[in-house]
């Protein structure tokens, strides 16, 4: 079962605001809203597929979150946001192969590095992430599209204010851009895999959920 769980939230809240500013408070917010026995250790949000995305306009801030199992907003802080949840085991059980779609994704594309280092074992390291931007970050969405079982129709991308923040390990930065336009299902089990597993790096700290509705000719 696929959930989807939308919180507006609330401009008053300092808890909000303080999350926004830091990517990895957000993770852990979200988090929280998943049981402790199923949250501990380094697979918790692929073991519970915690996919989320930050969208602002000038009236409001929305966190979309989807998962496998359902959230349980009322641990979250008084006045943090209003909510809306639903089950998308419908929509997903609608594709099929030759359907027209819209889309919307906010990825992180990159492309590696290589420094000519090699591991204990003799193979070269994957390299440093670098971002792409522009024509290069199309390029990235429309293979990651082809792998996800969708045919292109349009792209319209728009940059996106970066995933930042700091763990224990160092700072945390994502460049996002979001990919959005309308797109013919080729595999729809492949684009079931890609909605639910979401797509490409920084799955953690807001990248990678791919949304998508019918498109009515």
């Amino acid at each position: 079962m696929t959930h989807l769980t939308l919180l507006r939230l609330d401009p008053r809240s300092r808890d909000a605001a303080a999350d926004l500013r830091n990517t990895s408070h957000m993770h852990q917010r979200i988090m929280s809203m998943y049981p402790d026995a199923l949250t501990s250790g380094d697979a918790a949000r692929r073991s519970l597929g915690v996919l989320y995305r930050i969208e602002r306009t000038p009236h409001e801030t929305t966190v979309l979150v989807q998962s496998t199992l359902a959230a349980d907003p009322t641990v979250l802080p008084d006045r943090y946001a209003t909510v809306q949840q639903r089950n998308l085991a419908p929509l997903l059980d609608w594709l099929a192969d030759g359907r027209k779609i819209r889309y919307r994704i906010d990825g992180s594309p990159t492309r590696s590095l290589r420094d000519g280092a090699r591991d204990t074992n003799g193979r070269l390291n994957r390299g440093k992430p670098v971002p792409l931007h522009g024509k290069e970050a199309i390029a990235w969405w429309e293979r990651k599209a082809r792998t996800a079982g969708l045919d292109l129709d349009d792209v319209l991308d728009i940059p996106q204010e970066p995933a930042t923040g700091h763990r224990d390990t160092g700072p945390i930065r994502h460049t996002l851009t979001r990919f959005e336009g309308h797109a013919t299902i080729t595999d729809h089990h492949s684009l079931r895999t890609a909605v639910t597993n979401g797509i490409g790096r920084g799955l953690a700290y807001g990248a990678g959920l791919l949304s998508i509705a019918p498109h009515q000719e």
